[in-house]
């Protein structure tokens, strides 16, 4: 809950506004060299591995439909934000 307080306080993370990735990223790099790296589809074990090595964190962009706000079968964005990130700036 600390760095989602963080998150609201330098990167406009807030109930009515999603942060860009990039926002999010820079953040993190300053604070632990850890940085988001967008993708647009899955990618394979070794990718994704091969990224954590590295501190790059491959994160989705897209957002859940309003139709079914809590539930996607796949990580969104929301998923990614509140799930991975902050773990990566702590």
């Amino acid at each position: 809950m600390e760095i989602i307080a963080e998150f609201e306080k330098h990167v406009g993370f807030s109930v009515d506004e999603i942060p860009q990735l990039n926002a999010i990223s820079k953040f993190l790099q300053s604070k632990t060299g850890w940085r988001l790296k967008p993708v647009g589809g899955l990618l394979t074990q070794r990718e994704f591995l091969n990224g954590l090595a590295f501190k790059i964190f491959h994160s989705t962009q897209y957002i859940r439909h309003h139709s079914s706000p809590m539930y996607t079968p796949e990580p969104d964005i929301i998923h990614e934000l509140l799930g991975h990130a902050p773990m990566f700036a702590h």
